[in-house]
């Protein structure tokens, strides 16, 4: 299995190092990747040969490997989860804390709730739940219908009902 970890490109994300850590640990015949960010302590990471870590990828490397990963596991932030989105990947996601001085403000746990409660796409608060929904993921359980079609059908209908309504006025 191929796992992408992005921890975004803002603050130090050390409850997404210990998930990546762990994760690593325990299926070393997995192919992880991880996105750090900006500032991130990679010494950690070094000893893992299943473990491909740097603060930032290139954009086009960082597309190529999102296109080839499994499962995505994200920070809440919305370029990541759009792109899950429209694309159909499987994404989990930890939102960024502000108490726990990782973002300015608790913005991303209200997206992941939000993203939650719409594509039904889980998050967690905690880093040993995180782990075990990655250690338990089934690639064969994947819906197999595309978040994204859904996205474009719900942009068509809400075209549809707009314009409808303009011509009524």
């Amino acid at each position: 299995m191929r796992v992408l970890f992005a921890a975004g490109t803002q603050f130090p994300f050390p409850r997404m190092d210990r998930v990546v850590l762990e994760v690593a640990r325990q299926r070393p015949d997995w192919t992880l990747v991880y996105q750090a960010g900006p500032g991130a302590v990679l010494e950690a990471f070094q000893s893992l040969s299943n473990l491909m870590v740097q603060p930032l990828f290139a954009g086009e490397h960082y597309q190529r490997l999102f296109a080839e990963a499994d499962l995505v596991v994200t920070h809440a932030g919305m370029g990541n989860i759009l792109a899950c989105l429209e694309q159909g990947k499987p994404f989990l996601m930890l939102p960024r804390r502000a108490r726990l001085r990782e973002h300015r403000n608790d913005h991303q746990q209200d997206t992941a709730e939000a993203i939650a409660a719409i594509y039904e796409v889980p998050f967690h608060e905690e880093t040993d739940s995180l782990v075990n929904a990655i250690l338990a993921y089934d690639i064969a359980a994947v819906p197999d219908e595309n978040p994204g079609e859904s996205i474009h059908r719900q942009r068509q209908d809400f075209g549809k009902k707009l314009n409808a309504l303009i011509r009524s006025l």
